[in-house]
């Protein structure tokens, strides 16, 4: 389940599941290495891969995204950005 949008969560209504799983649990996640990355997915009770997923590798300082097929590189401390086609156009996503 990508995000699709911003949500205004409301005092005194409730937040559900859906909620969580579609607003919280969706911002860039941090992995010590790649290994620890691929293991956090499709396991049970993990969540599913999905295209558009961020995440910050710390060993590579490196900001990377799923194309949906494979992780792509954003951009590094060290290499700065990805000018990929691919990569331009996943920056736009995540500024609009």
């Amino acid at each position: 389940m990508a995000i699709t949008g911003t949500k205004l969560f409301i005092d005194g209504t409730a937040a559900t599941a859906a909620d969580a799983n579609q607003y919280l649990m969706r911002g860039v996640k941090v992995f010590e290495t790649t290994t620890a990355r691929d293991a956090s997915y499709n396991g049970l009770n993990e969540p599913t891969l999905e295209e558009g997923e961020v995440c910050y590798i710390k060993n590579l300082d490196t900001l990377q995204f799923y194309n949906g097929t494979t992780w792509q590189s954003v951009a590094s401390a060290t290499g700065g950005l990805n000018t990929s086609s691919e990569g331009a156009i996943m920056i736009m996503d995540i500024g609009a």
